[in-house]
């Protein structure tokens, strides 16, 4: 391995360490509920392999790969991928099931779709003002985990409900339709 290697590798320890400390930080010793209270959420998807996944997600979906695990393996079992303030932890084979669905933030979705679309992702469904006030989109990543990516309404409340029920389509084997869907939102 070159020395390149293994600093992106104490560097991405670093990071996962110094997010678990600021996590803690003011916590220890306190009592009551703030000391309770969680302070991240970094979900860990199940992914049939680890190196196909950090490919797809930093080649087609925007994420950046902060390190990968064991070091020193050519076969990678798990990772931490990040994109904006959001981390997300790869793991091969193991630690839960697929599919996942996880929501994401973003400030312009048509934006991020032009984008994606570019790069050839697997758009599940474009984006589309929701009754709910969000404009949305689904990307189903290799394994079959959706990306529901949401941001700001263009037109109000309501707006593209229509389309959005005659874009209904099946994801992964169960046929989806959130207008109808309770709970969906």
């Amino acid at each position: 391995m070159t020395g390149h290697g293994i600093a992106a590798i104490v560097a991405g320890i670093v990071i996962g360490v110094s997010h678990i400390a600021a996590a803690h930080e003011g916590h220890d010793g306190e009592s009551g509920p703030r000391s309770t209270a969680f302070t991240a959420v970094t979900p860990i998807l199940n992914v049939a392999s680890v190196e196909a996944s950090i490919g797809h997600y930093t080649g087609v979906l925007g994420f950046r790969k902060d390190w990968d695990w064991p070091a020193g393996e050519e076969d990678k079992t798990f990772a931490s991928i990040t994109n904006g303030e959001v981390t997300i932890f790869l793991c091969e084979n193991a630690q839960g099931a697929r599919p996942v669905w996880i929501y994401y933030s973003v400030d312009s979705v048509d934006e991020l779709h032009e984008k994606l679309a570019r790069a050839g992702a697997d758009i599940r469904q474009k984006p589309v003002d929701q009754p709910w006030g969000a404009r949305e989109m689904l990307v189903a990543d290799r394994d079959g985990h959706i990306l529901r990516i949401g941001g700001p309404s263009k037109g109000g409340h309501g707006e593209g409900a229509k389309e959005h029920g005659e874009d209904r389509k099946k994801h992964d084997g169960i046929e989806e339709d959130s207008d109808t869907e309770e709970g969906h939102h």
